[in-house]
């Protein structure tokens, strides 16, 4: 960096960027004229996960509405997670720095309630409708309906490496949070320290009772965001879409395109036994290819 006094005041001191400072030249500095085309290597900054660890979870949970009457045609069903909700403390979400290990943390994960969205289709793959049904997975209440010792504990211990520390809520006293990565638009986003994202499947769908066996993976990662430089290919160019109707597209090809050309080998010229008994494609459509006089079509 380059440290130039200002003239009107000795206290102050302004620092200019390696950058500006090194391609400034009088008034045709980046500052005046910035540098155009595309760089050989970017800058940027990257969420990098340190380290993650996951598990998988299943319970039985209903869909809460009569699925057999509202949604009768239904067959299958898809689910996507769209937030999960806890509380911190005894009984709940804990975060504890392992003494010794100032590097590590032991995440317990307890009374997670997780909002799913559930895609109803029906035996022609049509939606035929959603619902967004909430479940609770790994209940301290050894109780709870969604409660089995081997598919859906009380709760578990996760060890996970995060060197950087963790994420704080503001308050009296800050304290440690772990932050859920969902699909709404309050929790679709990372931050710096401790993440966690879910994925669902749908492992069974009972249009009768109205219930869907629900497969959960809770992944959980420490993230920092760290500077780096890349390579750069260039700018990512976006695809254009056509607005010509489809029933038409190969008749504005056409019209659009290469007149037709007759291509048709006099038998003089060709050499070799053929069999062409089989072979009736006109070589004028795009595709077709000669061979000794038989036209074969290698695309429609």
């Amino acid at each position: 960096m380059a440290r130039n006094k200002l003239s009107k005041c000795g206290c102050k001191t302004r620092i200019i960027s390696n950058k500006v400072q090194n391609l400034k030249q009088d008034c045709n500095g980046v500052c005046s004229n910035p540098l155009y085309e595309s760089p050989d290597v970017l800058s940027i900054t990257a969420p990098l996960i340190y380290d993650e660890i996951g598990i998988n979870l299943c319970t039985t949970i209903s869909l809460g509405e009569d699925i057999p009457t509202t949604y009768p045609t239904a067959v299958t069903a898809k689910a996507q997670v769209l937030g999960v909700d806890f509380t911190y403390g005894d009984e709940n979400v804990t975060i504890e720095e392992i003494a010794g290990r100032p590097n590590c943390y032991l995440v317990t994960l307890t009374n997670i309630t997780v909002t799913f969205a559930v895609r109803l289709y029906d035996s022609a793959c049509r939606l035929v409708g959603t619902v967004f049904p909430t479940a609770v997975y790994l209940p301290s209440d050894t109780t709870s309906e969604t409660y089995d010792e081997d598919t859906n504990p009380a709760g578990v211990q996760l060890e996970i490496f995060a060197p950087y520390g963790l994420s704080y809520a503001l308050g009296a006293t800050p304290t440690e949070i772990l932050n859920f990565i969902g699909f709404l638009n309050t929790n679709n986003y990372v931050t710096q320290g401790l993440n966690l994202f879910a994925m669902a499947k749908v492992l069974y769908f009972d249009l009768t009772d109205g219930t869907v066996s629900m497969g959960l993976t809770l992944v959980l990662q420490s993230l920092y965001f760290a500077g780096y430089c890349v390579p750069s290919a260039g700018k990512i160019c976006t695809p254009k879409g056509s607005l010509e109707e489809a029933d038409n597209s190969r008749c504005m090809n056409f019209v659009a395109g290469d007149l037709l050309n007759l291509a048709i080998r006099p038998l003089d010229l060709c050499s070799g036994d053929c069999d062409c008994n089989s072979q009736d494609f006109s070589p004028a459509y795009e595709g077709c290819e000669s061979n000794c006089g038989c036209q074969t079509c290698t695309t429609e």
